[in-house]
């Protein structure tokens, strides 16, 4: 098993995890079930989106990592972000939707 396990191999999803756990200690108000949901789907972001937007930008390797840990960081929030509005529409689907409707297009007066 470990022969098959290289260390160039797991490397390469370091920063990405490293992202995701970062992100994770701002998911203060999540339970345990949603946490583990955020850290996987931003890892899984991190390691899919980071690496993509890093060759479309032409970066290099350092950069590469910090963009993929910014995009754990961000994945995370984002993520957390939609849980809270899954939950909050599964208590109140008419009113989360005027809520969120009203936050989005709403013309502010003055």
């Amino acid at each position: 098993m470990l022969d098959r396990l290289s260390w160039s191999g797991v490397a390469d999803y370091l920063p990405a995890a490293f992202g995701a756990m970062l992100g994770l200690s701002y998911a203060k108000s999540q339970t345990p079930r949603q946490k583990v949901v955020s850290f996987i789907s931003a890892f899984g972001l991190a390691v899919y989106l980071g690496t993509a937007i890093a060759e479309l930008l032409n970066l290099g390797p350092k950069a590469t990592i910090a963009v993929g840990v910014l995009t754990a960081v961000v994945g995370m929030d984002v993520i957390g972000g939609l849980l809270a509005l899954a939950a909050a529409f599964r208590s109140d689907p008419i009113g989360t939707f005027k809520a969120w409707w009203g936050a989005w297009w709403q013309r502010g007066g003055s």
